[in-house]
């Protein structure tokens, strides 16, 4: 979990946005702006904003694949949740880093290719690989302007 600061003031009737912190990951960090922030008499209100990163991977079969690029678009997202990247993993293979539809397609045509060179058949498919769907969501929830996070673990 991480916060961001934004801090508004009077202008006239109007409230204005001056300014929103970056992404502070320490509570200590968010007590520390909202005081520095409460201390400008110019300040009309502090907003704290909680920002969550759930990441979701689940094994999936070569076969659950989308059959086209244009139809791998992401699932819906949760309540209150943003969907900001879909990508896929193949576990047992060298690393490379989030794999596109049209990426994952190419690697297991490469390994099946691979293994069937390897064992002298046209048939063999890479053994020992798992296919993984990652899905990762982003959730912003507006918390308390009067009540920062109070422990350094939260």
């Amino acid at each position: 979990m991480t916060w961001s600061v934004s801090v508004y003031r009077r202008s006239g009737d109007a409230e204005v946005h001056e300014y929103t912190s970056h992404r502070l990951a320490s509570p200590a960090l968010v007590r520390e702006h909202v005081d520095l922030a409460r201390e400008r008499p110019w300040v009309s209100r502090v907003a704290l904003t909680e920002h969550v990163r759930e990441v979701t991977r689940h094994a999936i079969a070569v076969s659950d694949l989308p059959v086209e690029a244009s139809a791998a678009t992401a699932p819906p997202a949760p309540a209150g949740g943003t969907v900001v990247a879909r990508f896929y993993e193949i576990e047992g293979f060298p690393p490379v880093g989030p794999l596109s539809l049209d990426d994952v397609r190419e690697r297991l045509l490469e390994l099946h290719r691979g293994a069937a060179h390897a064992a002298g058949a046209t048939e063999a498919g890479p053994a020992g690989l798992r296919l993984w769907e990652v899905t990762v969501v982003d959730f912003t929830r507006q918390t308390s302007d009067d009540a920062p996070p109070t422990r350094d673990d939260a």
